[in-house]
């Protein structure tokens, strides 16, 4: 396993990222540490910044490079925001850190922010077209993609810390008011904003949309607290922006996910998604968890392909969990084995294309639980699945994969979860996923022993019963015998008896 370690030298603080990754081209993050620095603080006033910050940011540094040199990590990136550009300074500044730190920081270009913005979306998020919109304390980048490839950009030189200077004085309702009133002013200037196709989606990254998000789960009393892709609908975001809008800073500074120190940095931001949502966003805007962090890595250990769109996004993301975090070595087999029966069985179950996906993300993980304990492992696959980072799935597909994969045997389906996630699934979801666990369980059997004996099955439904013949390379007597004991739940969910030749 080799490791990298990413240095972000930010607005705010200093980052420490460290990786896994491997030579065939996954990665995942294993820890990150946050220092708190107000590099910038007070450097509008001459443009330098001031020498207190530098010996500050120098001292962190020097701690987060004694658990690089501890770890023996070699492979490092460095980089700060644009911002530090602006700085006269930041040339000695640089390389003050060099010379005592031996880091070298290369400062990003709005260029290159962008493009790593849209490496990390690539590998994120299974869309065709859409926007991307990046809100950050000194500036805003919008990307407009279509085939997955960048078609209109723009770093906005507005974020939600100067934007907040610009408003002047008065209360936070007057503030915010002012504020979406000076980006809409900005957003106008940009046509290709106001010509998207009608199936674009809208994705957000940043501070801003990360609380907005949280807010939104908690207002709606959201039953999965995973942030990415989450999507908070054109009234979910009204109605938290009316309830900041409405209180005074003191209260809003109270507010679970909002920080105490940027409650009105946080305000200011969600005015200028009032602004997005005004002029151009639709239905709703998703939450991506990964920026341009996330980009940078992407493109420096896949090379010239990070740059290019990721076509399955679903399939590189199971099998980067499934290198990390192995539990079974034949995953893509036991997938293949289900798809199999998936079509074979369709005159019997007759669920719709969607829950492919479905049975894709449960099949490739349904043995994940045992990472908590190989006793009741099917149960600890719930909780394994509802939190481990599948991209290129919505939500309700992870739920039902994790229900699929948690209630193989079907008296262990588990009501009072299921109760849990009402307004997300429904009754026809409810009979899908019990079709699926059927399925995935005699997948799994007839490859019990991980020698791919089992290589294709014909389905023959003769009058209440169902006979699969399966076509073998050797003996499958074991895989056989372990898939019939899926006989009875077989009758229970299809109605039919089962026999397995």
């Amino acid at each position: 396993m080799n490791k990298l370690a990413v240095f972000e030298l930010g607005v705010n603080d200093v980052r420490l990222t460290i990786f896994n990754y491997t030579a065939n081209g996954y990665f995942a993050p294993d820890s990150q540490i946050i220092e708190p620095v107000k590099l910038t603080q007070d450097m509008e006033r001459d443009g330098y910044i001031k020498p207190s910050r530098i010996q500050e940011t120098i001292a962190i540094l020097k701690n987060l490079r004694k658990i690089v040199d501890g770890a023996k990590i070699e492979n490092m990136i460095c980089y700060a925001s644009p911002i530090i550009a602006n700085a006269r300074n930041q040339i000695a500044f640089l390389d003050e850190i060099y010379k005592t730190v031996s880091l070298y920081f290369r400062v990003l270009t709005p260029e290159e922010q962008i493009s790593a913005l849209h490496s990390a979306i690539l590998y994120s998020f299974a869309m065709t077209r859409g926007v991307i919109i990046q809100i950050g304390d000194y500036s805003t980048e919008i990307i407009r993609f279509n085939r997955r490839v960048i078609v209109n950009s723009i770093s906005l030189p507005i974020g939600a810390l100067n934007l907040l200077d610009k408003t002047g004085e008065g209360s936070l309702a007057d503030k915010m008011d002012k504020a979406v009133d000076i980006f809409t002013r900005e957003l106008k200037k940009l046509s290709w904003l106001y010509n998207l196709d009608a199936d674009s989606e809208f994705i957000g990254v940043g501070e801003v949309f990360n609380s907005l998000g949280k807010l939104s789960r908690k207002s709606t009393r959201y039953p999965l607290d995973v942030a990415h892709n989450y999507e908070v609908t054109q009234e979910s975001f009204q109605n938290v922006y009316n309830l900041i809008r409405g209180l005074d800073l003191d209260k809003a500074k109270k507010l679970k996910g909002i920080s105490e120190k940027r409650a009105d940095v946080i305000a200011i931001g969600l005015s200028i998604i009032k602004s997005a949502f005004n002029e151009f966003i639709r239905a709703g805007v998703k939450i991506s968890t990964n920026g341009e962090m996330y980009g940078i890595v992407t493109r420096n250990l896949l090379g010239q392909s990070g740059d290019k769109p990721l076509l399955d996004i679903l399939g590189y993301s199971l099998s980067a969990i499934n290198e990390f975090y192995p539990t079974s070595i034949n995953a893509d087999s036991n997938y293949a084995l289900a798809v199999i029966l998936y079509k074979q069985l369709k005159v019997l179950h007759k669920l719709t294309r969607p829950y492919v996906k479905v049975l894709r993300i449960a099949a490739s993980l349904c043995m994940s639980g045992k990472r908590i304990s190989f006793e009741d492992y099917q149960k600890n696959n719930f909780h394994v699945i509802l939190h481990s980072s599948i991209y290129g799935a919505s939500h309700k597909d992870i739920i039902l994969a994790a229900f699929v994969a948690a209630s193989q045997n079907i008296d262990d389906f588990s009501l009072s979860d299921w109760v849990r996630f009402k307004d997300l699934v429904s009754d026809e979801d409810l009979d899908a996923v019990r079709k699926l666990a059927i399925i995935i369980k005699m997948a799994t059997m007839l490859n019990i022993t991980n020698s791919n004996s089992v290589k294709d099955i014909a389905c023959d439904v003769l009058g209440d019963t169902v006979i699969l013949k399966t076509e073998v390379e050797r003996d499958a007597t074991l895989e056989i015998s372990q898939a019939m004991s899926v006989a009875s739940d077989f009758r229970k969910v299809y109605g039919k008896n089962l026999q397995i030749l």
